[in-house]
């Protein structure tokens, strides 16, 4: 199987102007084969999730959504944590414990881990590294490689497997 065969491309025809709440509509649905939980992508890097689905558009949450999680890695160090939305051109990178090694500028990408993402998807560049306080892990910020603001089109990555089984 190619690569194309298990990407669905989109067209962003609706955003959520809430402060919270950070998501898109786009114009495919499940007679293009979507489900719940997909990932969603942009050339730059990861763009978010597909959460709901209807015959022809679906609603995908951003990873800048306060209700959005994705493990990652620094790509440099392997240091591990968890990216969480925060505004729509920051991250924070939480849980990252402090013996590891990370310095702004380090790229930071999907771990695979969290089953939603495929491993190494790009997500955002390190951009501050707060150690004023004495917890066990940094505050870090990422800013992401994606633009949320000029959202137009984004790719919808369909499960490997055969389609037949799908609900």
């Amino acid at each position: 199987k190619t690569i194309t065969e298990r990407i669905v491309a989109a067209e962003v025809i609706g955003k959520d102007p809430s402060a919270w709440f950070k998501t898109v509509i786009i114009d495919k649905g499940k007679t293009d084969l979507l489900t719940k939980g997909l990932p969603v992508v942009m050339p730059q890097g990861i763009a978010g999730q597909v959460i709901e689905v209807s015959k022809h558009y679906s609603k995908v949450m951003l990873i800048i959504d306060r209700n959005s999680a994705v493990d990652a890695l620094v790509q440099r160090s392997r240091a591990r944590g968890i990216i969480k939305g925060e505004s729509a051109d920051l991250s924070r990178f939480e849980f990252v414990l402090r013996k590891h090694d990370v310095q702004i500028g380090d790229t930071v990408i999907a771990s695979g881990l969290d089953g939603v993402y495929p491993k190494g998807l790009r997500i955002g560049r390190v951009s501050d590294i707060n150690q004023r306080n004495s917890d066990i892990f940094y505050e870090i910020t990422v800013a992401p490689f994606v633009d949320y603001e000029k959202l137009e089109e984004v790719l919808v990555i369909l499960p490997p497997q055969s389609q037949d089984l799908a609900n």
